[in-house]
């Protein structure tokens, strides 16, 4: 396997620049480096973190974003980019791309900052057959999904299954904070608030995780973590046929608790967000009153993951539910929740 993760971290601008620098997006780098360094499934080989005169112009962080995109060029391959710093979106340029600042751009001149289009193409054009973009910037929220192609208007390449966007907000939330989260342990504390909180959930691991950091386990752990602090933006993520189960980091955790089957409302929902299968929402919808509760909840989210795991519920229930009386007893819990919309 040849899977690369490139880590961008932009903190620095140049003089006259009027754009504001901060120590924590490059603390969030090099603890990115690190952490994934110590993670047996990247290690040394396989990460790498820009140096100062790389990410000083859109060219620099190209080149290299090319070089990782290349170099992952097996289906069984993870291209892995990380980009930590400020990003803008200008109404009055066609097609509303969010930009991202690199070393010498300036506030108000978007020609000086690297479109996103530029990146995506080149993530879009690995062989990889699992490309992640994680994003902890300002209007990250606007991102759109990294595949198919087609997503934007004017991009080229080819589109490998399984991609995933995550970002430091979600939903309406355009401002991503850069001031350290104090309640962080060290050297997460000197990190922006996302990446402290996404390192620190690696780096902890999750003990109700039996096997490796899947897509949805990071969802939910990183969620969780934030939600806890009780003082953060939400994040969001982003999956266009990606499995969620799909394992992107090493847990941890040692003696790992063993996976108990889901009873509750809410075991229901944090196991099908951390690893949906089919075998799950068939067993699942045996229980038709139960769910139905469990649809209302991820209906009643406010993250785009749940929305859509709530969907294929639905979905199921309408080709499993055959008995009229089931479906009534699902129905009910749900209605309210579906024809409210989100």
């Amino acid at each position: 396997m040849t899977s690369q993760a490139l880590v961008i971290g932009v903190g620095s601008y140049a003089p006259g620049s009027e754009i504001a620098s901060y120590a924590t997006i490059d603390a969030s780098a090099r603890a990115y480096g690190t952490v994934l360094a110590e993670d047996k499934r990247w290690g040394t080989h396989r990460t790498r973190v820009l140096e100062p005169h790389e990410d000083a112009t859109s060219d620099g962080i190209m080149q290299a974003v090319q070089r990782a995109a290349s170099a992952a060029n097996s289906p069984q391959d993870t291209l892995l980019v990380v980009y930590v710093g400020h990003g803008a979106q200008w109404q009055d340029i066609p097609g509303q791309q969010v930009h991202f600042a690199v070393g010498t751009s300036r506030r108000n001149e978007p020609w000086t900052w690297l479109s996103s289009w530029y990146l995506y193409r080149a993530m879009r054009q690995s062989k990889a057959g699992l490309k992640v973009l994680v994003a902890d910037c300002c209007y990250s929220n606007l991102l759109p999904a990294l595949g198919p192609v087609g997503t934007l208007p004017g991009t080229l390449g080819t589109s490998n299954k399984g991609t995933c966007v995550l970002t430091a907000v979600g939903g309406d939330t355009t401002d991503a904070w850069a001031l350290a989260c104090p309640s962080l342990p060290a050297p997460f504390d000197s990190c922006t608030p996302f990446s402290g909180h996404l390192l620190h959930t690696l780096r902890s691991g999750m003990t109700d995780q039996t096997g490796d950091l899947t897509l949805g386990a990071i969802r939910v752990g990183l969620e969780q973590d934030m939600i806890a602090c009780g003082s953060h933006p939400t994040p969001s993520m982003q999956l266009r046929d990606a499995l969620v189960a799909k394992p992107l980091f090493t847990n941890r955790v040692k003696g790992r608790t063993p996976r108990r089957a889901p009873e509750t409302v809410a075991d229901w929902t944090r196991e099908l967000l951390l690893n949906r299968s089919v075998d799950d929402i068939h067993e699942l919808l045996r229980s038709p009153k139960l769910a139905g509760q469990v649809v209302a909840r991820l209906r009643n989210s406010k993250d785009e993951q749940s929305h859509e795991m709530a969907r294929e519920l639905d979905s199921g229930a309408s080709e499993q539910l055959t008995d009229e009386r089931e479906f009534v007893d699902y129905w009910t819990e749900v209605e309210s929740a579906m024809l409210g919309g989100v």
